[in-house]
């Protein structure tokens, strides 16, 4: 295996953890990020649709928050031992 093997097996894992486009420039050295995206953008693909489905979870959890809250606000605690609101 030669060094530029484990550079690229270095950014392969990087990029499927996550990373920032920006941390692997820098880490690399590159000049700019567009040579880090010329050069290593194929291993992006299918992060658009690990987004999508990020966005879906966010907004999923956000609609179920809003739910709850709604649920809370309108129920109505008596006080103990009466049938009286406070």
């Amino acid at each position: 295996m030669r060094f530029h093997d484990l550079r690229h097996s270095h950014v392969a894992m990087l990029i499927a953890q996550g990373e920032h486009p920006k941390v692997i420039q820098t880490r690399l050295g590159h000049s700019s990020i567009q040579v880090t995206l010329d050069r290593y953008g194929h291993l992006f693909e299918g992060l658009d649709e690990a987004a999508a489905a990020r966005l879906d979870d966010t907004l999923t959890a956000s609609r179920a928050e809003q739910t709850r809250n709604k649920q809370q606000n309108n129920v109505v605690e008596l006080h103990p031992g009466t049938s009286e609101t406070p």
